[in-house]
């Protein structure tokens, strides 16, 4: 949908007020109950209200005289030029027909000594069709999730992740048309941006482990936990990450409410967490108990959580 005119929105304000009003937007699924994570967006209470009141009560226009600012498109690194820049090798055509599609490819990175990145971020070539996109170093840990609107953000406290001679990067890319667009063949050549630092301080390192939910797993080194980055199978009525010490005190690191699949994302901690060795992460989740509104999701993945860290 575009929301850029009256014209445009007014179709959708039911829809408009039952995702606001039932808290799936905006798509932030953090739990009061969770500890704090950067980079959330809410809606505050005024601007929610308007849009409801608008909603249930006539759609009215408003003052058909005022002279709207000009909104346009102005694509940028918003973390500024970027180190490295990385093209796709090839553009990608989304056939006519087809409304939504995932491609996969490995691009190489030509780094000829070790270098550490802090951040990365995708350019769209075609902003209308790219949804979202995963950033990984291949067979290495996840540089980026990406997706329209959101912010970038910088590995925090000094960390960063190592990037090899030779390292190719993996880049999954997820597109959907506009329904206008279905029957047109649609291309998109996006540009992956890297932004490097200083190789860290010892013991900054950020590594990556992933947690399958059904059976807990116990930490052999003493870490310090820096992100959780969970990948859905499908959407849930809750999701919840904890540890328990060897002394038996349960820790809370990530409580989500209501996640979809359809918004991924890396929860960076504004604490990390410090956990002793032998310390068990365990994954609880409870499936909604009606799927019959839920949109299939296009990528078929295995439900994990991963966490990202540093050795202590």
């Amino acid at each position: 949908m575009s929301l850029m005119t009256y014209k445009g929105a007014v179709p959708w304000a039911q829809s408009i007020r039952d995702e606001l009003t039932a808290g799936r937007m905006p798509p932030w699924p953090i739990d009061p109950t969770s500890p704090a994570v950067n980079g959330d967006y809410p809606i505050s209470a005024h601007d929610l209200n308007m849009i409801v009141e608008w909603a249930s009560g006539g759609t009215p226009e408003g003052n058909l005289e005022a002279k709207l600012p000009a909104v346009t498109y102005s694509p940028q690194w918003r973390l500024g030029p970027p180190d490295l820049k990385i093209p796709m090798d090839v553009e990608h055509t989304v056939a006519p027909g087809t409304m939504e599609e995932t491609s996969e490819l490995s691009l190489p990175t030509n780094v000829t000594d070790t270098r550490w990145v802090k951040a990365a971020d995708l350019m769209p070539g075609n902003a209308a069709i790219v949804r979202d996109a995963v950033i990984s170093i291949e067979n290495g840990p996840v540089l980026a999730l990406w997706e329209p609107g959101s912010d970038t953000i910088a590995a925090p406290n000094g960390t960063a992740f190592r990037l090899v001679t030779g390292s190719n990067l993996h880049l999954q890319i997820h597109y959907k048309k506009h329904f206008d667009q279905e029957q047109n063949a649609v291309s998109d050549k996006s540009t992956i941006g890297l932004y490097f630092t200083d190789p860290p301080a010892s013991g900054h390192e950020l590594q990556s482990l992933a947690i399958e939910p059904s059976q807990a797993h116990k930490l052999t080194n003493a870490v310090r936990i820096i992100a959780l980055r969970p990948m859905l199978d499908r959407a849930y009525e809750s999701v919840n990450i904890d540890a328990i010490t060897p002394s038996g005190t349960q820790v809370s690191l990530l409580h989500l409410h209501g996640p979809r699949p359809q918004w991924p994302r890396r929860y960076w901690m504004q604490e990390p967490v410090e956990l002793t060795s032998g310390s068990q992460i365990i994954v609880s989740v409870k499936p909604l108990s009606d799927y019959s509104e839920e949109p299939k999701p296009t990528r078929q993945l295995r439900l994990q959580v991963a966490l990202d860290y540093v050795l202590q």
